[in-house]
């Protein structure tokens, strides 16, 4: 069977301002929106000309999810979040899994990290 990850959440690590972070980077954050695939946040990635890298940390999360190291490189500039990720088991069927769409913006919320 094979498995199917879906974001819940991005986090800074311990110590890091999100002002610190490059503005691509800001803006990947910014696109993202939990229930996207690994593939979406590949994709938004690739768009914004992020090198992306996508490892499991040792520590387990809150509530049954994983933690996953996501690394971007962006104009030599490292810069590295948590992804809380929830693993989903695909059923094997013919049909395609439903796509997650991004959830409408409200533009007042335009400017939170």
């Amino acid at each position: 069977m094979t498995v199917r990850f879906e974001l819940v959440a991005l986090a800074l690590p311990a110590g890091c301002a999100p002002e610190s972070l490059p503005p691509p980077v800001a803006a990947l954050v910014a696109a993202c929106w939990p229930g996207m695939s690994r593939t979406q946040l590949l994709d938004r990635a690739r768009r914004l000309a992020l090198r992306m890298s996508l490892r499991a940390r040792p520590e387990a999360g809150p509530d049954g999810l994983q933690l996953y190291s996501l690394v971007l490189v962006a104009e030599g500039v490292r810069a590295e979040l948590v992804a809380h990720v929830r693993r989903l088991a695909r059923r094997r069927t013919a049909h395609r899994a439903k796509v997650s769409l991004p959830p409408p913006r409200d533009v007042r919320q335009q400017g939170l990290f």
